[in-house]
């Protein structure tokens, strides 16, 4: 069984790290189409951020596929309309063409973390899903964290936009297929867990019904803050806010943002056996809140502060922030196993859609306060860690599932 679970963990390692190479090489991917391309950056800001946006629209349907099917079928069938995605982007020279082609790759790959995160759920005792997730989500990120930096600009510039992406597709559709062939949602000799027999409107109605649940709203509501504080600090205003308060060069502020990405996945391996060593998942998700919070308090309270200490704030933040794991385990622990798949996706879809909102109403702050000044930018940071603050004042209220209690809802 080991050697199976290994065989298994090792190809979602690496489809989850194929995958996020989309995700997280905007910036050099964004460079390539002005150079290649000719596309322009309103065009640019469409192409890069769409895949996003359809990837939170797919999430609800892609839950009831992942419960009725499973994850593993559900996963190669998706991939493979990624995979077409991404043949269509490398081909395409206009933007009508980029934006379909990342469309389909923002649906194709929607689930690519819940798939992970569902097989574990399969393979695992309940206790150690967190910590096992958390491993697989880290190495992942951090291999896809340094492939979509240096390595994929040099890829675009030696081997061209077309070749470069066509390669991408061939490595995704190859480890889409070891997902089909060699993937299990269980060890051999699992039963698959009962299922009911839900018609369409019954599987939508059941989400309904989820939803009902206080403590499940609760957590949903926490959801909003597992990945919008990263990418709006990390992901959109550290890059400008490095340059045009510190002075660094386009350079310099990629090696701190890379640090960042490196923080982040560090973050995340430590989380894993965060809620078995306190035996609790309230508490970790809550103390992950509380020292965002004060790292980006620090950040508004301390106007334009030495690039050293800047720099150790956005590192510490990017490394208390990702709670994706331990909260997807509490989020778990209030269905049962036939809705696992649409309570993580529901969770999937408010946090995928909290990152167009709070990018949205910063940048709206930035321009209104005027450009990237040092005001500006704290003022930034006092909106995230108020999103952080409302958000755990919800979660407080919902009831504790440690992991040594058996999870699985009433």
């Amino acid at each position: 069984m080991r050697s199976g679970a290994a065989r298994v963990f090792f190809i979602l390692c690496a489809f989850l790290t194929l995958v996020q190479i989309n995700r997280l090489g905007g910036g050099v991917i964004a460079n390539a189409l002005i150079e290649q391309r000719g596309i322009s950056p309103a065009e640019i800001g469409v192409v890069i951020g769409i895949m996003s946006l359809a990837a939170a629209s797919v999430q609800i349907p892609m839950g009831v596929l992942f419960d009725r099917y499973g994850a593993r079928l559900t996963t190669s069938a998706l991939s493979l309309v990624a995979v077409c995605g991404m043949v269509l982007f490398a081909i395409s020279d206009n933007a009508a063409g980029l934006v379909g082609g990342r469309v389909l790759l923002g649906v194709g790959h929607a689930g690519a973390v819940t798939t992970v995160y569902l097989i574990v759920l399969g393979w695992v005792t309940p206790d150690r899903v967190a910590t096992v997730s958390a491993r697989l989500i880290a190495l992942s990120g951090a291999a896809s964290g340094l492939l979509a930096t240096a390595p994929l600009a040099i890829m675009l510039q030696q081997a061209g936009f077309t070749v470069t992406f066509l390669l991408l597709a061939s490595a995704i559709l190859l480890v889409t297929i070891l997902i089909f062939l060699w993937g299990r949602d269980h060890p051999p000799g699992v039963a698959r867990p009962d299922r009911p027999q839900e018609s369409l409107g019954q599987a939508f109605s059941a989400i309904l019904t989820m939803l009902r649940d206080r403590d499940l709203r609760g957590t949903l509501i926490m959801a909003s803050c597992f990945a919008a504080p990263f990418a709006t600090v990390g992901g959109l205003w550290a890059g400008p806010y490095l340059k045009e308060v510190h002075g660094l060069g386009q350079t310099e502020a990629g090696y701190a943002l890379l640090a960042m990405v490196l923080a982040q996945n560090a973050g995340t391996l430590g989380f894993g056996p965060l809620d078995r060593a306190l035996n609790s998942r309230k508490r970790v998700v809550l103390g992950s809140c509380m020292l965002m919070v004060l790292l980006l308090g620090i950040m508004v309270m301390i106007p334009q502060p030495p690039l050293w200490l800047a720099k150790l704030l956005l590192i510490a933040f990017s490394f208390v922030s990702p709670f994706f794991v331990v909260l997807a385990a509490h989020c778990r622990g209030f269905v049962p196993n036939h809705l696992a798949g649409r309570a993580i996706t529901a969770m999937s879809l408010v946090g995928v859609g909290t990152i167009f909102f709070t990018q949205w109403i910063t940048g709206l702050v930035v321009d209104l306060v005027g450009g990237g000044s040092d005001l500006s930018y704290r003022l930034v940071f006092a909106c995230v860690a108020g999103l952080i603050v409302v958000a755990a004042l919800f979660y407080s209220r919902v009831r504790d599932i440690p992991p040594s209690v058996t999870v699985g809802g009433p």
